[in-house]
């Protein structure tokens, strides 16, 4: 239910424009819920629930969208900006490789997201 609360959320926020105040989302429960979602979308692959791992995948996308519009609103964050749309571009990545059957690469690609993500904006922006 809480996840179904949260991708409405994000979902809305992203139909409606640019979400990006900080009002328009609690960003530190939405980095808590990436990053379970990026365990989920791995689990999922290994357990070869695609379909599932695919929904998930297209959640991160969205999610990292308003991270992007949340640091392009910042104005001092363009680093921030330019990862949140590498892992929109990965998240279809993962996408992409389970619509073409390659489980294989879609778990590279999963945990390599997962890896990444962790590095890269959590060592200089959290908290914030």
């Amino acid at each position: 239910m809480r996840n179904a609360m949260i991708l409405g959320a994000i979902l809305f926020a992203s139909a409606t424009g640019n979400a990006s105040a900080e009002s328009d989302f609690d960003f530190e429960e939405l980095m808590n819920d990436v990053e379970t979602k990026t365990q989920e979308v791995q689990n999922n692959i290994a357990a070869k629930d695609f379909a599932t791992a695919g929904k998930e995948a297209e959640e991160l996308k969205q999610a990292f969208k308003l991270v992007e519009g949340y640091f392009a609103d910042r104005g001092d964050a363009a680093d921030a900006v330019a990862n949140a749309q590498d892992y929109q571009k990965k998240a279809q990545a993962i996408q992409d490789a389970l619509s073409a059957g390659d489980a294989a690469k879609a778990a590279d690609t999963a945990a390599d997201f997962s890896k990444q993500c962790r590095g890269a904006c959590h060592d200089k922006y959290k908290p914030l």
